[in-house]
């Protein structure tokens, strides 16, 4: 789950609109969207946010196009081990 806040007045269509395409290039990338997953490959979403967004006004959010432009490879993260959640220790 994703925010945005603007100090203009933006069409909220648009704002979900870019937020749910950087989630896919982010998916794309990195092959699942997880805490995990955005903290070992931190430099890439930056790279590629700084790609997709321009002084805050979106540029290009195709995955084909910004391969061009990405330097960094992806760590990648175990599916199974990033939608785990959190046992509670029996004994407490």
């Amino acid at each position: 789950l994703f925010a945005c806040t603007t100090r203009f007045n933006v069409s909220p269509s648009m704002v979900i609109e870019l937020l749910n395409r950087m989630a896919k290039v982010f998916k794309d990338y990195c092959g699942v969207l997880s805490e995990e997953a955005i903290r070992k490959n931190f430099i890439l979403i930056y790279e590629l946010l700084d790609e997709i967004l321009d002084y805050g006004y979106p540029q290009g959010t195709s995955t084909e196009t910004l391969k061009n432009f990405i330097y960094n490879e992806p760590i990648m993260v175990d599916a199974g081990r990033a939608m785990r959640m959190p046992t509670m220790n029996p004994k407490t």
